[in-house]
């Protein structure tokens, strides 16, 4: 890959186009399976695009040049810290019986919080 991409073109490449595939898989299956008579099974279809991040997620991060592997894993290091943060506040809002937080959708907003900070962080390096 070259090393004078656009800005844009950063969004245009398969990690970034699975994460948001498996956003609005999330967001769909889960609007089904709650307003629609789907079985159960269906629940499982986000795991399609979510490993098909996680392929083109580690094809790209090993093919690109250093400045790109560094916006990816300054994103990944981003996302990670910003949902292990959610976690704990899950975790005191659970034990100190405040509410019970919706465990399921830590691994899509970890996804989402992804998307977000590689978005920032191709913005910063532009």
């Amino acid at each position: 890959m070259t090393t004078n991409r656009t800005f844009s073109s950063r969004f245009t490449r398969p990690v970034f186009l699975w994460s948001i595939a498996a956003a609005i898989t999330v967001i769909v299956v889960a609007w089904l399976l709650k307003h629609t008579q789907i079985p159960r099974w269906v629940g499982l279809l986000p795991v399609l695009p979510y490993l098909g991040f996680l392929a083109a997620f580690v094809r790209t991060a090993l093919k690109v040049d250093e400045m790109q592997r560094r916006i990816y894993l300054e994103s990944a290091s981003i996302a990670f810290v910003l949902t292990l943060v959610m976690t704990f506040v899950f975790g005191v809002i659970e034990q100190s019986r405040i509410g019970h937080p919706p465990w399921d959708v830590v691994g899509s907003v970890a996804l989402l919080l992804w998307t977000a900070s590689y978005a920032f962080s191709c913005w910063r390096y532009r």
